[in-house]
């Protein structure tokens, strides 16, 4: 029987490991960025080096893709895909990963605390997806059909080991 997972979202806070990730897995990848560019829903690069992507406008135009496909981005758990990959790192290291790639001192600082803060989660609290956070055993859930295992309540609380 085929699985009717076709899009997996691989979402997390910039820097903590998404595109790593993806680059291990053995399924075809493509970024929200790549994704938004296609559908012609980017806007100009702001002043802080990042283009705003319309999320609404490209949930709606995007088609999904008929094999699976892993959908690498920090807003991908925003798109209508079939299950949600979570990343999380921790909060040090994600400071030490945006700080390496140039990232200005309140982007790194707002990046920080949203992972302190969860990361994803607020946006999927009451998401019926299918999802998972994690960074092993992923193979392995995707081989399984992405069951459903983890919810808001087994999300890493970074601010309870302060």
């Amino acid at each position: 029987m085929e699985s009717k997972i076709k899009a997996i979202a691989v979402t997390g806070t910039p820097g903590c490991g998404k595109t790593t990730l993806c680059s291990k897995l053995a399924y075809p990848v493509i970024s929200v960025h790549e994704l938004a560019e296609e559908y012609e829903c980017i806007g100009e690069v702001d002043v802080d080096g990042a283009a705003p992507i319309d999320i609404e406008e490209l949930s709606q135009s995007w088609v999904k893709p008929t094999e699976l496909t892993l959908i690498d981005g920090h807003l991908s758990h925003l798109l209508p895909v079939d299950a949600i990959i979570i990343l999380r790192c921790e909060p040090k290291v994600l400071k030490e990963r945006l700080q390496s790639r140039g990232y200005s001192k309140i982007k790194v600082d707002q990046n920080v605390e949203i992972e302190m803060m969860g990361g994803p989660w607020p946006d999927i609290l009451d998401d019926k997806r299918p999802k998972i956070e994690s960074d092993s055993g992923i193979k392995e859930w995707i081989e399984s059909g992405c069951p459903d295992v983890t919810s808001p309540f087994d999300a890493v609380d970074w601010i309870s080991k302060i």
